[in-house]
């Protein structure tokens, strides 16, 4: 298969088709190492956070799975159990989006109050720059699914629980696509970036504060805006 140059206005979606097509006819083989993000940048003539986004609907896929500092990796998969539409998988069934919402308030608020505790001066580095991103991601227009998820993992790292991160490691894929799908569908309303941006800062300056009551409540509030702004069904109850 040939990878050709992109134009298209959701960019991320076209080349994570391309790229999807090219892992299902074995021009990326399983197990192989995909090319830089860079490097695919350069080839699809896009940005590399389009390319970030693309390879984090693939995740959410089950195509590939990406390693902290060593790369995209392609995984085995069963062509029978496959979704043969990005389109499918970028839209979660509004009962998964809920049940991981669940899942996130009960596992992400307790980080933050671990993180309020122990955060590093160097973790609180790192969240921040990841503020920086989101607000780069917000001036380009982007949809900043990727940069999302590098904020709530780093929160969990700086918990200082290898426990946590391990369970944030399991559920990585389906938290990954669940933030897509919200994304795509969040931001079209009105200055809805903006106030998810200053919800993660809230977090941020709580944390730095060592304030871990706040730090739990900024978490639940900004979860719980999401819930509400998707219009999802409340949870079922025994």
């Amino acid at each position: 298969m040939v990878l050709t140059p992109v134009k298209s206005t959701k960019t991320y979606e076209v080349v994570a088709e391309q790229l999807r097509q090219a892992i299902l006819d074995g021009t990326f083989a399983s197990g192989s190492k995909l090319p830089s993000v860079r490097l695919l940048s350069q080839q699809f003539s896009v940005s590399q956070a389009a390319v970030r986004e693309a390879l984090s609907a693939l995740q959410a896929l089950r195509l590939v799975t990406m390693r902290q500092g060593e790369g995209t990796f392609v995984q085995s998969y069963d062509p029978a159990k496959l979704v043969h539409t990005l389109e499918d998988t970028a839209r979660l069934h509004s009962t998964e989006i809920q049940s991981l919402l669940e899942l996130r308030k009960v596992l992400e608020t307790g980080v933050c109050h671990l993180a309020a505790i122990r955060c590093s001066t160097e973790q609180l580095q790192v969240l921040r720059n990841i503020l920086g991103k989101m607000q780069a991601d917000l001036a380009s227009c982007e949809l900043g699914e990727q940069t999302d998820w590098e904020f709530h993992y780093a929160l969990v790292q700086a918990s200082g629980n290898p426990y946590l991160v391990a369970l944030m490691d399991a559920v990585a894929g389906e938290i990954q696509g669940a933030l897509l799908a919200s994304r795509q569908a969040l931001y079209h309303l009105p200055d809805e970036p903006k106030r998810l941006l200053e919800q993660h800062r809230k977090i941020v300056q709580c944390i730095a504060d060592h304030d871990t009551k706040a730090a739990e409540q900024a978490m639940m509030e900004h979860l719980t805006h999401v819930e509400n702004a998707l219009h999802l069904p409340p949870p079922l109850r025994s």
